[in-house]
């Protein structure tokens, strides 16, 4: 089991883990405060990442919230890992397989805003379940099925985060090249049924959607894709990195400010979402 070593990422995504955990079981912050005798403000505060955890109070919190042991012993060690004193944060964190992936749902799941640049697919967020499947199936073609049905229904199941209730919505901006259009995944039929769903995903209030055409003049190039996070709460903010052997978090101000520059630029050479729409509408035509 991988803990990363960078103390406000865990703490972070220790209070993500413990308020979904306590929403998905139904208990109000009152009733989980009863289970560890504390007050209110220390639940907040370790659900919003601002407090180091005793790992008992954790301990028990995950047995109330009537947790998997997988999940709570999980949780019990990122308690434990964290520092009695606060030490020097690491510019970049990098994860290790299959950890990095849990964080990488932990921070998607309580996000408050999301920026996102793909350069030859579509966002986990905005794919169908048969793109997703045939995506899934490339990069593993010897798995067992059930791991693969397993990892279908993961990625939809994130799709969540852009329809909850109760606190601040998701707000995702994504900026797509069009080679993630252009690259066929699956089949045909597979992208065409995408491309009509991205076009109806991007009418809803909290989603816009833009394409950043071969054609856009003076466009930025960049080594890879990436994502910026924003969760309001935890006043907390990362750019996300991903690559074959896991993710690198960067947090430092400067490195947070330098991406967003560099996606501000992206999606202002990228066309407007109504023109985006038209675009899609008519690479979809061609999959016919």
């Amino acid at each position: 089991m991988h803990i990363p070593s960078d103390p406000e990422l865990l703490k972070t995504q220790l209070g993500i883990e413990l308020r979904r955990l306590r929403e998905e079981a139904g208990f109000t912050a009152l009733e989980a405060c009863a289970a560890i005798n504390a007050h209110t403000p220390k639940l907040s505060k370790l659900e919003n990442g601002n407090q180091t955890a005793d790992p008992e109070d954790i301990r028990k919190l995950a047995e109330f919230y009537r947790a998997t042991p997988e999940q709570r012993d999980y949780l019990v060690a990122l308690a434990e890992a964290q520092p009695k004193r606060r030490r020097r944060r690491k510019a970049a964190e990098r994860d290790a397989v299959p950890d990095w992936f849990r964080r990488f749902l932990a921070l998607e799941w309580d996000s408050t805003e999301i920026r996102t640049y793909e350069i030859d697919m579509i966002p986990g967020l905005l794919q169908t379940e048969d793109y997703a499947r045939s995506n899934i199936q490339a990069w593993e073609p010897e798995a067992d099925q059930r791991i693969i049905d397993k990892q279908v229904t993961t990625r939809l199941e994130r799709q969540v985060a852009l329809r909850r209730n109760g606190r601040p919505s998701l707000r995702l901006d994504a900026v797509l090249s069009e080679a993630a259009l252009r690259r066929i995944q699956g089949s045909h039929a597979i992208m065409r049924a995408q491309l009509q769903h991205l076009i109806a995903a991007s009418k809803r209030p909290n989603i816009t959607i833009r394409v950043l055409p071969f054609e856009a003049p003076g466009r930025v190039t960049t080594p890879a894709a990436f994502a910026l996070f924003r969760l309001q709460e935890q006043n907390f903010s990362t750019v996300y990195l991903e690559d074959l052997f896991g993710a690198t978090y960067l947090k430092e101000p400067d490195e947070f400010t330098k991406y967003s520059v560099v996606y501000g630029r992206l999606r202002d050479a990228a066309l407007d979402p109504e023109s985006t729409r038209k675009f899609l509408a008519k690479v979809a035509e061609s999959y016919k």
